[in-house]
């Protein structure tokens, strides 16, 4: 990638990415993504690798950075993986989703009666099902509550509730509730009705009832909420609020948060019966909605969030607990702190029709501030469907097709996370939406509840497309409930509930929770009361782990730092470890652990350990051996485990504890190899004189042998006697000669011990008694070792091919650049092969290709690039090609102002009709600036002039009038040169009669010119300047 200085551009980069999709064929499948870059880049849709076109049935619709994919009337040929794929001048990008596509739905068989028979027994026995689930409910206080399921299998399963996944007695006093068992009508089961006497608050939660049988397990769950019965309002309006709770015995805690930021409070409470909580703020009970929210967290403690703080969320806020046996509470006074830089109209609460548009508008101190939108957590980028217009200090987000989930908090961000806040609210079929994301741990229970306008209708529960079954879904009034007790991995999706065209969505994910490994076993003990034979005895771990469980046992050789597994035990007790289990004879330690499907317990380690020698036997037995004259000659075989042994040679025995050695004075000499279970014996160039040698290997279970038998080799090589080494370099033809003493006699070439092959790069001929191997252009890959064999002898050639040396054509001469911080370098380099690798270096390190320093080939040029330059970039570098260099010094010189003269306020005093002109030289030749009088931009006519000339901006008045005076500002990014100008009908004092009537010049540019370059390549000799 090419980096310039000023509009370099940035890759493609996914904001959203696409989510997978599934459908029912012939429904409509869309994926959608955002991506932004500089420039925009190009999007294109691939699926099984080939390039996707607009059709009847597929299109591609844009909305500035989102880009779609619509797929019309799916069909299972449609399913796959499609890839959206980004690309521009600075890069390339993509993403893919899954799109599944479902067979339709057969017809819905006929409603069976919830009390059907089961199968008489003998018939076939099953796992629990629930032929009715329990029902949520939204109660008063003091309302009795019965909570019944039926549920059937063989054999009949056992019934049992809990709350919030608490026993019921662990809650309960047994006066509160009363379990109620029965048979379902028609003996189609069992049932077990939960009967709550006066509901407490307290008692709001999850309730599940479990079925068990032999067969398996099923649950089913329903929401209870418990609401405080309905305050009258009081009869005078303006009469202040008695106060709930009595007054606070000791001062309140106090807590700071700045404004935009959450406040946490959290309360624990405990006492019997369960208390009931209720929070307040200023006196008044506080009841939950989008900012305030009110929960009780896994720890059982009361948490009160307050989401995006504002001034008027500043007071008291009251943790209040009451039972039977009294009351208690805890106080926090919250204090807002506003910032020093504020929004100069805050947003409002706006609310809006569902498919219609909502307004949001707010006004910032400054028209060149930067704003941003955030639909709570989410930032909002410009698109159809969030319109963000900016008019002067105006901020205004139109939300177009308002649907349920655009409900919710918003908030506008000036620089220095400055916020303002609004809610908006949309009116349709659906009056509380589900929240954006739901995080829950396996095996907990969650619930989505939904409340709707109108009271009795039916809506539609799913999960990634799929109705969800009914046992979890309950309806009440205006309440819609879905409970999934025991949540698994499977339930974790995208669930939404529909209600005609209006429908909500949550993100469900579920969270694995972390289980704890076994403890690790104790009392381990190691006994060696027989030979080669060890016993390990241990005991279970304290306390015994909740789940399956095994012993895994590992051995250690004294001396080695590795653990090798031996073998598991599921029960405790004693094993012993014969010297069979081990592969080679030494001294061995012991360590034990316990295992578990949630990891693995630490490892106790046995006092002590145990010599232990393995039985070895023949796997492979040696071999008679037949060699040529001056050959070596290789005995070996293989063991079944790791032991030592002795090699003879005629009966005499070989030192074993040298690798290398000779059988007498002027005798033969031989090498010892072992190599884990293999041994190796290898006589070195063998004479005629030790045929019929007999060797043989013994250790303890075995003994073999073999005999040694020296064949004449019916040919001779006459040259070369010796290995001869070459070299050359590439495209250099090679020949290698080996000349027999029999003509015509066959011999191979081989090349680090392959047989080569012929082809256009290498060629063999034969010519009489000269064997030829030809390399027509060599090169570097053609290195190595060259063998040419025939019976019992052969040649060998070393080869060594090397690259022709490179050299360095520019620059010759030691180069000086000077650069000003974020400006763009390039050192260049050209070699003399477009080939040729080169390495770079800084200050004596290697560099290496980064977003900072960038290498770049093209031909026989060789870059390196900094982008964007700052005062450490600077240094020593050097190009190396083989063994020439090339110099470069780079100086940076860090730049802190952009505006260079004039350095403070100018006062200009003209008269009518003159000239003037107001300099302003800045540091940089492309800087912009923007000319402004009395706060209003000036714009260019023929009586105000602006002109630019390398460093130096003007603004020229050709003739000035009197409405022309006032202050002048010259600005570049946060810096501005002042002048203030004075225009009088004539000069007031003496002095004037000198001036000229044509020009006022006020501003002179420094003597001293700066040379700056703005586009790469930008290099400059030494001395040029």
């Amino acid at each position: 990638m090419k980096a310039g200085s000023g509009d370099q551009g940035s890759p493609p980069c996914f904001l959203r990415f696409p989510r997978p999709v599934r459908v029912v064929s012939g429904a409509e499948a869309e994926l959608k993504c955002v991506v932004l870059g500089e420039p925009p880049p190009t999007v294109v849709w691939e699926k099984g690798g080939q390039q996707l076109a607009a059709s009847e049935r597929l299109s591609f619709p844009a909305d500035g950075a989102e880009h779609g994919l619509l797929l019309t009337g799916a069909l299972p040929t449609d399913a796959g993986v499609y890839v959206c794929r980004a690309r521009n001048a600075a890069g390339e990008a993509y993403a893919a989703a899954a799109v599944t596509v479902l067979e339709p739905p057969g017809p819905e068989p006929e409603p069976q009666p919830a009390e059907r028979p089961l199968p008489p027994p003998g018939a076939g026995e099953g796992a629990p099902v629930f032929l009715t689930g329990p029902r949520s409910q939204w109660v008063l206080r003091g309302t009795e509550v019965v909570l019944a399921c039926q549920a059937g299998g063989l054999p009949a399963p056992t019934l049992s509730w809990e709350k919030d996944g608490m026993a019921l007695d662990e809650v309960w006093d047994s006066s509160h509730f009363a379990l109620e068992p029965g048979r379902a009508e028609g003996g189609g089961g069992v049932s077990l009705a939960l009967r709550i006497r006066a509901a407490r608050l307290p008692d709001s939660g999850v309730y599940v009832c479990h079925a068990r049988n032999a067969h398996g397990h099923a649950q089913a769950g329903a929401l209870l909420q418990v609401s405080q019965l309905p305050e009258s309002p009081p009869e005078d309006p303006d009469e202040a609020p008695k106060p709930v709770v009595e007054p606070l015995k000791c001062a309140p805690k106090t807590f700071w948060v700045n404004e935009g930021k959450h406040a946490k409070f959290r309360c624990y409470v405990m006492g019997k019966p369960e208390p009931e909580i209720e929070w307040l703020w200023e006196g008044r009970p506080l009841l939950p909605d989008r900012r305030r929210l009110m929960y009780r967290d896994r720890d059982g403690g009361f948490v009160l969030k307050v989401l995006y703080c504002q001034a008027r969320d500043r007071g008291l806020y009251v943790c209040a607990a009451r039972n039977s046996a009294g009351q208690t509470l805890s106080a926090v006074q919250l204090h807002v702190k506003e910032p020093r830089l504020r929004f100069s109209r805050p947003l409002q609460d706006v609310e809006g029709r569902e498919h219609g548009i909502a307004v949001l508008e707010c006004k910032v101190p400054n028209s060149r501030i930067p704003t941003a939108w955030f639909r709570e957590d989410q930032r909002l980028l410009p698109c159809r469907k969030y319109e963000q217009i900016e008019e002067g200090t105006v901020r205004r987000l139109i939300i177009h097709r308002l649907k349920a989930d655009d409900d919710g908090v918003y908030l506008c961000e000036m620089r220095g996370r400055v916020r303002t806040v609004a809610n908006v609210t949309v009116k349709g079929p659906i009056l509380k939406r589900l929240p954006r994301k739901l995080d829950v741990l396996e095996g907990e229970n969650a619930v989505l509840l939904v409340e709707t306008r109108e009271a009795g209708v039916e809506g539609r529960w799913s999960r990634d497309g799929e109705d969800l079954p009914t046992t979890c879904q309950s309806s009440s009034g205006h309440m819609h409930a879905l409970v999934l007790p025991g949540v698994t991995r499977e339930d974790a999706g995208e669930v939404t509930f529909s209600l005609g065209n209006s429908r909500t969505t949550t993100l469900l994910r579920v969270k694995c929770v972390k289980h704890s490994p076994p403890g690790p076993p104790v009392l381990a003990e190691m006994f060696k009361g027989r030979k080669n034979v060890v016993l390990l005895t241990w005991k279970p771990p304290e306390p015994a782990p909740e789940t399956p469980f095994i012993y895994r046992l590992e051995r250690q050789k004294v001396g080695s730092e590795d653990w090798v597994q031996c073998f598991s035990v599921e029960k405790a007790g004693a094993v012993e470890v014969p010297g069979d289990c081990v592969p080679s004879e030494g001294d061995y330690r012991f360590r034990i652990c316990s295992v578990s499907e949630h990891g693995r317990s630490p490892h106790i380690v046995f006092h002590g350990s145990a010599h232990l020698v393995p039985t070895a036997r023949l796997v492979a037995g040696l071999k008679d051996v037949q060699v040529y004259d001056g050959e070596d000659a290789v005995f070996s075989l293989i063991l079944s485990t790791i032991i030592q042994g002795t090699w003879f040679l005629n009966g005499e025995e070989l030192k074993g504890t040298e690798p290398e050695g000779q059988v007498g004075p002027g005798a033969l000499r031989y090498c010892v190899e072992h190599n884990g279970p293999q041994h190796q014996l290898t006589l070195q160039a063998v004479k005629h004189q030790d045929s019929g040698a007999l060797v043989g290997f013994s250790c303890p279970g075995v003994q073999d042998s073999a005999a040694l038998t020296i064949q004449e080799s019916p040919v001779h090589i006459l040259s070369p006697q010796d290995k001869v080494p070459l070299t050359f370099t590439t495209l250099e033809r090679v020949v290698l000669t080996c000349e027999l003493s029999r003509v015509g006699f066959p011999a191979s070439w081989y090349k680090d011990g392959q047989k080569v092959e012929e082809s256009e790069s290498l060629v063999v001929k034969v010519d009489g008694r000269k064997h030829r191997l030809i390399l027509p252009a060599a090169e570097v890959r053609d290195s190595g070792e060259f063998e040419c064999r025939t019976e019992g002898v052969s040649a060998i050639f070393s080869i060594t091919v090397r690259d022709p040396p490179v050299h360095i054509l520019d620059p010759r001469e030691h180069v000086f650049v000077h650069a000003i911080t974020s400006e763009c370098v390039v050192l260049t380099c050209e070699v003399d092969r477009e080939d040729a690798p080169v390495h770079w270096y800084k200050d004596g390190q290697e560099v290496e290709d980064s977003d900072i320093m960038v290498l770049e080939n093209e031909g026989p040029h060789r870059r390196l690039v900094l982008p964007a330059t700052q005062p450490s970039d600077g240094g020593e570098f050097q190009c190396v090609a083989g063994d020439e260099r090339a110099y470069f010094t780079v100086n940076i010189t860090d730049v802190s102002s952009w505006i260079v003269y004039p350095s403070g306020k100018v006062y200009v005093a003209a008269v009518r009709l003159e000239r003037v002109v107001l300099t302003c030289e800045l540091c940089r030749p492309w800087a912009e600036v923007r000319w402004t009088k009395d706060g209003e931009e000036v714009v260019e006519s023929p009586a105000r002039l602006l002109q630019k000339e390398d460093t130096v901006r003007r603004l020229v008045l050709p003739a000035v009038q009197l409405e022309d005076s006032g202050e002048y500002l010259c600005e570049i990014d946060d810096e501005s040169a002042s002048f203030t100008v004075t225009v009088t009908e004539s000069y007031q004092s003496q002095d004037s009669s000198n001036n000229n009537p044509e020009l006022c010049v006020l501003l002179k540019r420094p003597k001293t010119r700066r040379l700056w370059s703005r586009f790469p390549p930008w290099r400059r000799a030494a001395g040029a300047e």
